[in-house]
């Protein structure tokens, strides 16, 4: 198909560019791009055009592709980061007193395979004297970009945006704790470093504030996704321990104490113990007396109410508690544990995932093959991976940001626009991703783009570079994002995403689909807003 400008400067929404008749139609085809196989990629030990990574490798879930190439979109409507940094106010956790019963939940997954509903996105590895979660180290150290696959390790690729700010850690998901990063590339091309606190949580610092696409390989080790635990003493996992709190340590040993566990169980076995009853929790509209606290922990954990994000606290609590190395992690939609054997740590869903996600995933992501679940499920128990897949229906469902049941819900303190119960004046922070299905979080004036096109004759599977400017009322407009969509008769198809410069400009490529019918299009352009630009009209 070939593309020929219409018109340079144009109202955001406007038709800014058309495509010429067929070529198929008006002369011979001397040359058609041919859709890449997977299968073919790695058996030839194809790598991606810059070289960087492999375009296809083979994981337990399947071959899959590298962003970026054998027809997969460049990227998706989703940016991670913001005040997302290690000393921001979601940098702790507080439990809250709402354990209704959950109903659906949005979640964005930018891995390949997915591994919904568990994106690694906050782990906290200590308690305070308010008995809130918090990071035991926050003290971040560089991650090695670099090396291969491991045996025992599972294979993936990430694909997101990224907004950056100038020597800033900026928070970014993982897939599991033991993730390592083995390529990273950028685009527009920027310097930046991987770091990671005590907990695993990753960041990337850049030199510079604005929105980039950030594209990785990352490994990490099967089983830190679920794994039977190893015949360690207590002894052998002091180190990685840290103290609870004295307003902490008396209530913890009453709980303990009421579940008939001591440190005369070994750790596995004591471990199978937290499981079973944490895992046998359900939702209740009969909300807790207690207000927060130790008394909020005790009825949530004697009482079994809640959902995965009052699970999760209090095993981490108790293990803690106990004396077994123990996170609590969570994204926008699930909260489960990850429990340390010295060495490594595991995942451990304990249930009250939502009914139903709607999952934004990578186009074509088949789910992660994870390995059997070591613990038994109670009768009628759904795991999040059964919610995920439409499987999680029943009692023990749970939760929805809409219902206040979720991780991010409204009874959650680090949900955008919550206040924990008891507490009127909490500032609540911003949301932790945005995206394009939701309201735009702008109120500025109305931008316009313009949009310049280097190359009118574009075939399927080729760049098309696209370069021009955002501005509002003359005003440019910085780090933000411009979509780049086709009009096809069915619609708008969205063929690459691209961030503005300081000077609100924008030089870069998008890639034109396989799939798309040789044909006559219209290029569209468009723009959410950043700061104090609005969304175009």
């Amino acid at each position: 198909m070939r593309f020929r400008r219409v018109g340079s400067v144009l109202l955001v929404g406007a038709v800014l560019l058309g495509l010429a008749p067929s070529i198929g139609a008006q002369a011979p085809v001397l040359h058609e791009f041919i859709e890449p196989r997977p299968d073919e990629d790695l058996e030839l030990g194809a790598t991606t055009p810059d070289g960087r990574m492999p375009a296809a490798v083979r994981t337990p879930s399947g071959v899959i592709s590298a962003p970026g190439f054998a027809g997969q979109n460049p990227a998706r409507q989703v940016a991670y980061g913001g005040s997302s940094t290690p000393d921001s106010i979601d940098a702790t956790y507080r439990i809250d007193r709402d354990t209704t019963q959950p109903a659906s939940v949005d979640y964005d997954d930018p891995f390949t395979p997915s591994v919904a509903p568990f994106k690694r996105l906050y782990a906290f590895d200590a308690v305070d004297p308010e008995l809130e979660l918090v990071v035991r180290d926050k003290g971040t150290r560089p991650v090695r970009v670099g090396g291969t696959l491991r045996s025992g390790d599972d294979h993936f690729f990430g694909d997101l945006f990224v907004d950056l700010a100038a020597g800033t850690p900026v928070r970014i998901p993982s897939v599991a704790a033991g993730t390592r990063v083995l390529a990273l590339r950028t685009e527009p091309e920027v310097p930046l470093e991987v770091v990671r606190d005590g907990a695993e949580n990753l960041f990337v610092v850049g030199k510079e504030r604005r929105r980039v696409r950030l594209i990785l390989e990352l490994a990490a080790p099967r089983a830190a996704f679920g794994a039977e635990f190893p015949n360690v003493s207590y002894e052998a996992l002091a180190p990685f321990v840290p103290e609870l709190p004295s307003e902490a340590r008396a209530v913890v040993d009453e709980v303990l104490e009421r579940l008939g566990l001591s440190r005369e169980l070994p750790p596995a076995r004591a471990l199978a113990v937290l499981v079973a009853h944490f895992r046998s929790f359900s939702p209740s509209s009969d909300l807790p007396a207690a207000e927060g606290g130790p008394a909020l922990y005790r009825e949530l954990v004697l009482s079994k109410k809640g959902v995965c994000r009052h699970r999760a606290y209090g095993f981490v609590l108790t293990a803690l508690g106990l004396g077994i190395p123990a996170r609590f992690v969570r994204n926008e939609a699930h909260a489960w544990v990850e429990v340390g054997d010295g060495r490594l740590f595991r995942r451990i869903d304990l249930g009250g995932a939502a009914d139903r996600y709607d999952i934004d995933t990578q186009r074509g992501a088949p789910p992660h093959s994870a390995p059997p679940d070591p613990f038994p499920w109670p009768e009628g128990a759904h795991s999040g991976t059964d919610a995920a897949s439409g499987l999680g229906s029943g009692p023990n469902g749970g939760n929805a940001p809409g219902s206040g049941s979720g991780p991010s819900g409204p009874g959650d303190p680090n949900a955008p626009g919550s206040v924990p119960d008891g507490e009127a004046s909490a500032p609540p922070p911003p949301p932790e991703v945005s995206t394009a299905s939701t309201a735009p979080a702008f109120t500025g004036r109305a931008s316009r783009v313009e949009l310049r096109v280097a190359n009118a004759d574009v075939r399927r599977g080729t760049p098309l570079r696209v370069a021009g400017r955002v501005t509002s009322a003359s005003v440019p407009c910085p780090q933000a994002r411009v979509d780049i969509a086709l009009q096809t008769p069915e619609g708008a198809v969205l063929i690459g995403s691209v961030p503005t410069d300081r000077e609100g400009r924008f030089d870069s490529s998008v890639t034109v689909p396989f799939d798309i019918d040789v044909g006559e299009y219209v290029l569209r352009a468009s723009t959410p807003g950043a700061g104090e630009c609005g969304p175009s009209e």
